[in-house]
């Protein structure tokens, strides 16, 4: 930029603070250039990553003949409903495919790295952000038919029901981007939730929560979390007959007709 306001000068058309600004001038007009080119190459890598997930769902379900979907809650750090996935939602709401998901932290927060507090708290509340950021942003409403499943009883989502629903009416909604149409506890029973709470008693609690039919048998095996009977677990949580078949079978074949008998 140095150059051009040299050049004006030597020719003598214009004064030091006339080449001055225009060297800023063309500097502004470079930068300007330079982040609209960014920008369109960050859109065009979201379109290929959406159109990507988006496919390997459908070879999933149609080539190799999968019961639904597995993906993490969040992506590099960002919350599923912060990040680009109509397409994926889409796809899996067409491909009639429940979404399986599980919590995922690459390290654990520094607070977290003894004591195991990272399998105990930072993992389900990482279930608890996933699921707070797509009610806010609305990805619930845009696809009311998306089936989806939640790791560990849900995170402690369905216990802090109360205090979503006052942040959702009290915060500054435009400047949080909540664009939910109904309260978070309108949700509830919307999302589908294993059963490792490792506690026959939340399990009690999470049923008159969110209802028997949204329970589905899990073990969360091999990792040290894992429930080592997790039959027995739902058996001493005292449902009836009925009730304990849906949790240990009848609800999974519901969402999964794929299961096989």
């Amino acid at each position: 930029m140095q150059n051009l306001r040299d050049k004006l000068l030597k020719a003598g058309l214009v004064t030091e603070k006339q080449a001055q600004e225009a060297a800023r001038d063309q500097r502004q007009g470079s930068a300007k250039k330079h982040r609209e080119r960014e920008k369109a190459l960050s859109e065009e890598e979201r379109q290929r990553r959406e159109a990507f997930a988006a496919r390997e769902a459908e070879f999933a379900m149609k080539q190799l003949g999968a019961a639904g979907l597995v993906i993490a809650s969040n992506v590099e750090g960002v919350n599923l409903g912060e990040v680009a996935l109509d397409e994926f939602w889409h796809a899996a709401v067409e491909l009639n495919a429940p979404i399986f998901i599980h919590p995922v932290q690459a390290m654990p927060a520094p607070r977290t790295a003894k004591f195991a507090l990272a399998q105990i708290a930072q993992y389900t509340f990482d279930t608890t952000l996933c699921v707070g950021s797509l009610i806010f942003a609305g990805v619930l409403d845009r696809f009311p038919a998306l089936r989806i499943i939640l790791a560990h009883g849900g995170g402690t989502f369905p216990y802090l029901l109360g205090r979503f629903d006052c942040l959702h009416a009290r915060m500054d909604r435009v400047a949080q981007g909540d664009v939910a149409l109904a309260p978070p506890s309108a949700y509830v029973r919307r999302f589908h939730y294993d059963t490792i709470l490792h506690s026959p008693m939340h399990l009690r609690w999470l049923a008159e929560a969110v209802s028997v039919e949204r329970m589905l048998l899990g073990s969360d095996y091999s990792f040290p979390p894992s429930d080592l009977d997790p039959v027995g677990t739902v058996r001493k949580a005292g449902f009836s007959d009925v009730e304990t078949a849906k949790i240990l079978d009848y609800n999974a074949r519901a969402l999964m007709p794929r299961l096989k008998a």
